[in-house]
């Protein structure tokens, strides 16, 4: 434990996706003195570049069923919170007659341990709602999967921060980090050709692909596996709800509805570096011939912009390639290391957002003694 110079601890946070976001929000409803360092503008990064879903947790029942277990309580907790940001259309976990035949009982057994309520129903009223599916189905299952608008969730954020007496620099680069006796002392940030020095009594690293570049700085690492992932826009609704395959979460198995356009994907590459190009042409043609099997008539919908993020994926020290690599998030205390004030926080997905930051702050409180409770999940939406 440690003393912060002022009442309450000043804290910057690094990072204006959703997790750093809403790191940020949890410290100024806890009271601490918080500012947000954005290189870019909020939500510009991973945050921006996805389907968009609020998880019901249903894509990871079978291979993280704890995991799935945090997505569904907290998409409950963000369509509550967050009304405005959300879309509750529902979801279909559809089963091809080429898929696995044992995974369909796997899903319903750990959607149950996990709390997911999941329904099969028949086939023919999926195809009556659903009229682009193509008709080798062999089982569906509906789920309560939902989207989220990043642009209004964003808008919310930022409001609540700046009411709470946070504050937000977006397009603000932090060049250095200075420490005095193994503790940060402050933060060196680059905008406009101006470098201005930020006095802090402690960081939360919260930069998604680009942790481990922020750790650098300080002579820190924060190990990442980083994949970078390419989806595809179609003109037209091609679909009512969110359609996804049911089998163990892999490339082309999911499309989302997003007004008047429909949203596919998605690709996975490992990647070393968090900056990374536009879409390839071969992975369009991926993508396109993966949608060709769920949807016949995908060539006859206009497909006419492409997105690519990388995610942020925490690496295991031990990976089964047989299985994706775990979506759930590790918070690194890099006290371990030589520094008492400074903490990273990864992995996760939109979707936990504000479980993440819930664990990084209740583990910075404990550093400086400060035991004031959660609120992020009660707090209501300021009007």
């Amino acid at each position: 434990m440690f003393e912060a110079k002022n009442s309450m601890p000043r804290i910057i946070v690094i990072g204006g996706g959703a997790t750093g976001c809403g790191v940020a929000r949890d410290l100024v409803l806890r009271g601490y003195q918080t500012t947000l360092v954005e290189s870019g503008n909020l939500g510009s990064g991973t945050s921006s570049r996805s389907h968009g879903m609020l998880q019901s947790g249903a894509r990871y029942a079978v291979t993280e069923t704890s995991f799935a277990a945090e997505c569904y309580r907290e998409r409950n907790i963000i369509s509550k919170i967050f009304p405005e940001a959300v879309d509750l259309i529902g979801g279909l976990f559809i089963s091809l007659s080429n898929d696995p035949e044992d995974y369909p009982e796997q899903f319903l057994k750990c959607c149950e341990i996990a709390k997911i309520p999941t329904n099969e129903i028949p086939i023919s009223e999926v195809l009556k709602s659903e009229k682009e599916l193509t008709k080798n189905i062999s089982r569906a299952f509906r789920v309560p999967d939902a989207l989220i608008y990043p642009s209004i969730l964003f808008h919310l954020l930022t409001k609540e921060i700046e009411t709470y007496g946070g504050e937000i620099l977006t397009n603000h680069q932090v060049v250095s980090i200075k420490q005095t006796n193994n503790m940060i002392s402050s933060v060196v940030v680059y905008h406009n050709g101006v470098k201005t020095n930020i006095e802090c009594d402690g960081i939360i690293n919260a930069a998604g692909p680009w942790s481990g570049k922020v750790a650098k700085l300080i002579n820190q690492n924060v190990e990442l596996q980083l994949t970078r992932g390419c989806g595809i826009f179609f003109t037209g609704k091609l679909v009512s709800q969110a359609i996804n395959r049911c089998r163990v979460p892999n490339n082309n198995d999911i499309m989302c509805p997003s007004g008047e356009e429909s949203l596919w994907g998605t690709t996975s590459e490992v990647v070393l570096d968090p900056d990374t190009p536009k879409t390839r042409q071969d992975e369009i043609k991926e993508l396109l011939q993966g949608a060709e099997e769920i949807f016949p008539n995908i060539r006859n919908y206009k497909s006419f912009r492409t997105w690519s993020g990388v995610r942020p994926l925490v690496k295991p020290k031990n990976i089964n390639k047989n299985l994706p690599l775990p979506r759930s998030h590790l918070v690194i205390d890099h006290e371990e290391t030589g520094l008492k004030n400074f903490l990273s926080v990864c992995g996760g997905a939109l979707t936990t957002h504000r479980l993440m930051a819930e664990d990084v702050v209740n583990k910075l409180g404990n550093k400086f003694g400060i035991n004031i409770e959660c609120s992020s999940h009660t707090t209501p939406l300021l009007n």
